[in-house]
């Protein structure tokens, strides 16, 4: 690290301790007001006061404000308890974490009581003790949660040095702005966004976005005018699934004063990075590694090169597995990101390492199965189809059932869709299938193929496995009229992207949908009263509101949905007003829009 990089940097341990003008900005609101260095102090010291009094140790925190989650954060650090950081407040999520903590602190949308931060101003002394405090880094007082793309998701615990160590060496690679507005797209309650969104700027002295924009045209409302009426640098911290979807038509001022545009979370396609490049100004740093082992490598997609090699962070070190022959190509880990610094780690990345120590990607060794008998890479097939002109995107899966099978879930290109709709799902199968056999035994082969309009990630980029899962399943009719018919009363569902508060699902609408019948008999179309229920049905499932069915608002139907469709369905709740709001669209048309009111929710009691 420089000298010049180091300038204006706290570790974390000390950061109480840091010699900063009080009135640094240190947090900006959508509203573009600000909390200095003196009142997040007085936020923590508040939270302080108001912790003190508990006697439990493991402490689980949730705030939409990164201000106010990080003054909660290191007020539970600074007492030494155990802060349990939850990647998102789902009521059953949050019902299996009751079991697991003492308490809850921030904002649980009153699903469980929560303890307040307190409302008294702290006095002078216990904001003076803030000073004197270097906090606690070898005791596991944190704890993350994998995002649990897979399945439920797992704690993960760590010190305060292991995240320390990182924000260092992230600040020995880009920390060489004075000032910066540090801005994002992904939540502060997870990894990646804590240490980038919170713990870096903490350290660096840099103002952080309190909330993160769910759409890149958000972004050019996000701007720091400095007192010389300048505008500090930006840093963006986004994921894949934000920057494989920038607009083409996008505002000059979203890119304006982009200085660094960071990535995590997966892999961002090499076609993707350079598009991002080309509209937002700047090209996207990515950053690999998992919940497990912090950062470990970083790469940068240049124009007419080949696909960028990763290059470990500062202080990391790398090396293939020895002596072991079905995974001697898997990456080992030997970095102070992780509990012991000393030991390496093996993950089930299989990588080839050149002579520099930078690496690619090959592919998860934990995705090498067996199919009839033989071995087959899933990753590597994957590949291959990803190569034709047809296939944009595509996840292999092992589906388990009364037989192991090979399943496929496509995303198709124009030229693809276009095939689908002229030749059919069955001419697709066969040829995608026939390219494969050029590198595959026909057994190893997919049996079962979907092909839906985007594979399914959540807002951290991660791949939805579940999600892929549940396309290969025929999901139980629930008829409305409580009816025993067995035609579905339910569309496909082909994807889902759920971030806070909202939801966007890719639905197919089945052919024999038992609410086509009379509706009408020569051109069936799906009831309006159809695409209420279905919103309502999903609205529940994903936000879990309160209160009975009590009256629509704005409704609007403009254009008819008919059998074999396929229509994004955008979901989002109101808790404050308990109103659902839907909306059904087609690339080309929207059909229908309006309000669910809900009936006011049951008051829970005051914490």
């Amino acid at each position: 690290m420089t000298e010049s990089n180091m300038l204006y940097f706290t570790p974390l341990e000390t950061l109480f301790a840091a010699q900063r003008s009080q009135t640094q900005p240190m947090f900006l609101t959508p509203q573009r007001n600000t909390m200095d260095w003196q009142e997040w102090l007085n936020r923590v010291a508040q939270w302080r006061q108001a912790l003190k009094a508990q006697t439990g140790q493991r402490w689980a925190l949730y705030h939409p404000c990164a201000g106010e989650f990080s003054a909660g954060l290191f007020a539970l650090l600074s007492l030494n308890k155990t802060a349990c950081l939850p990647g998102n407040r789902q009521p059953e999520f949050v019902k299996q974490l009751s079991q697991r903590v003492d308490g809850f602190v921030g904002d649980f949308e009153n699903l469980v009581p929560t303890l307040s931060r307190s409302s008294d101003a702290p006095v002078e002394s216990a904001i003076t003790e803030l000073a004197d405090i270097t906090l606690n880094n070898h005791e596991p007082l944190l704890q993350v949660f994998t995002s649990g793309s897979s399945g439920e998701p797992q704690a993960i615990p760590k010190t305060l040095r292991q995240m320390s160590q990182e924000v260092m060496h992230l600040h020995s690679l880009w920390g060489h702005h004075r000032n910066a507005l540090v801005t994002g797209t992904v939540s502060h309650q997870h990894i990646y966004g804590l240490l980038f969104r919170v713990l870096w700027p903490l350290a660096a002295g840099w103002c952080s976005d309190s909330q993160p924009c769910e759409y890149f045209e958000e972004l050019a409302l996000r701007h720091y005018p400095s007192p010389s009426n300048s505008e500090w640098p930006r840093l963006l911290v986004s994921s894949p699934t934000h920057l494989s979807r920038v607009p083409e038509n996008l505002d000059s001022a979203v890119s304006h004063g982009l200085a660094e545009i960071f990535s995590s979370g997966a892999p961002l396609m090499r076609e993707n990075s350079l598009h991002a490049k080309k509209h937002l100004g700047t090209g996207v740093l990515e950053i690999f590694g998992s919940s497990e082992t912090g950062g470990i490598a970083w790469r940068q997609q240049e124009d007419h090169a080949a696909e960028a090699k990763w290059q470990p962070v500062p202080g990391i070190e790398v090396r293939l597995t020895e002596n072991d022959t079905d995974i001697s190509d898997c990456l080992e880990v030997r970095s102070s990101h992780l509990p012991d610094e000393h030991q390496w780690y093996r993950t089930s990345d299989r990588v080839r390492i050149d002579e520099q120590g930078r690496f690619i990607l090959l592919g998860r060794a934990d995705r090498i199965v067996k199919a009839e008998g033989k071995r087959v890479s899933l990753d590597e097939m994957e590949k291959h189809l990803i190569q034709l002109p047809w296939v944009e995107h595509a996840h292999l899966l092992q589906l388990e059932g009364a037989r192991t099978e090979m399943a496929a879930v496509v995303v198709l290109s124009r030229e693809g869709q276009t095939a689908l709709e002229t030749r059919g799902k069955r001419a697709i199968n066969v040829v995608l299938r026939d390219k494969l056999l050029s590198y595959f035994e026909r057994p190893t082969l997919p049996r079962k193929w979907r092909y839906v309009d985007a594979l399914p990630v959540n807002s951290q980029g991660k791949l939805q496995r579940l999600a892929l899962q549940e396309l290969f399943k025929k999901e139980t009719p629930t008829p409305v009229d409580g009816s025993n018919n067995t035609r579905p009363s339910l569309p496909t569902t082909l994807s889902s992207n759920e971030t806070e508060g909202q939801q966007t699902l890719q639905l197919r609408i089945p052919e024999d949908l038992l609410y086509f019948d009379g509706h009408f008999e020569q051109a069936p179309i799906l009831p309006g009263v159809v695409q209420i229920h279905w919103a309502e049905h999903f609205a529940r499932n994903a936000f879990s509101p309160d209160g009975e069915f009590l009256r629509l608002e704005v409704i609007k139907f403009q254009k008819v949905i008919t059998p074999g469709d396929e229509v994004t369905l955008d979901l989002s709740y109101d808790s404050v007003k308990n109103k659902i709001l839907f909306a059904y669209h087609s690339p080309r048309e929207q059909h229908s829009s309006g309000r669910i009111v809900l009936a006011a929710p049951a008051t829970s009691p005051a914490a």
